[in-house]
């Protein structure tokens, strides 16, 4: 285990940066609505006072853009994230707590879904169904969750010999309620380290999706703001630049304050 003391400060200031580079994009997720619909004005306008980030290709300001694929963004990324984690949990302590035959499916089931990455599964999704927000969450949650049903497993399998756990099995307690009574409470720490990693990886899949075009056009994400800069690399940086700094900014920040938790 990590020693508390030492390292309290350095995660307390981790947790400060973190915020402090999430603050920016999650405020624009928020005001995203205010926005209304698109205003046009000169194309490749630089960033002055009537357009804080320019315009793009087509005249439209910029910010707004931004602010649209902030909250594409995060609606992505959390739905994922919070897919992944309910299934991850719920199945890792079945495979824990249901029996030799629960736990050979659950685990076998896993291997099979890592075998297909989460950004192909959401392709292959997308050119099935079409595209779509709720869709490209949703394949990119089925693809993650084995890894939190893996560690969701080995630490209940670490618990279910504790003295509190073998006393409520002696006391005649159902698996069931020994698991989310006693054990869940105890790992779920644990499970939640692993939102970042989820969180981030969720973003940067949407944001690739968005780069090529795979995800809704009526609510532009960043990538796809990227993608439309590559012709103006030289000419109009800020189309590029400031899409591809929020990208980092919120992966980095909710990296920071997940590791710091």
């Amino acid at each position: 285990m990590r020693p508390e003391t030492p390292l309290a400060p350095s995660s307390r200031h981790a947790a400060r940066w973190g915020l402090a580079l999430l603050a920016p994009p999650l405020l624009l997720a928020v005001l995203a609505p205010l926005f209304g619909k698109l205003a046009v004005g000169p194309m490749l306008a630089a960033p002055s006072l009537a357009h804080p980030f320019g315009t793009d290709d087509l005249g439209h300001d910029l910010l707004a853009l931004l602010a649209q694929g902030a909250r594409v963004s995060f609606e992505v990324g959390g739905y994922a994230t919070a897919l992944a984690m309910g299934l991850g949990i719920a199945l890792g302590l079945v495979a824990a707590f249901g029996g030799r035959l629960a736990d050979d499916l659950v685990m076998r089931s896993a291997e099979l879904t890592v075998t297909v990455p989460p950004l192909l599964l959401a392709i292959v999704m997308v050119g099935l169904f079409g595209t779509g927000n709720v869709l490209t969450a949703l394949a990119l949650g089925i693809g993650s969750w084995p890894m939190v049903a893996r560690v969701v497993r080995a630490a209940a399998y670490g618990l279910r010999g504790q003295p509190h756990v073998t006393a409520a099995r002696a006391l005649g307690v159902s698996r069931a309620k020994i698991a989310l009574r006693h054990v869940l409470p105890a790992i779920l720490p644990l499970a939640l380290s692993l939102v970042g990693v989820l969180f981030s990886g969720a973003v940067l899949a949407e944001a690739t999706l968005s780069f090529v075009g795979l995800t809704d056009h009526t609510t532009p994400g960043w990538g796809h703001i990227m993608a439309h800069a590559g012709p103006y690399l030289r000419d109009a940086w800020w189309m590029w630049l400031f899409p591809g700094g929020f990208l980092v900014m919120t992966t980095a920040g909710v990296a920071l304050v997940a590791d710091s938790v």
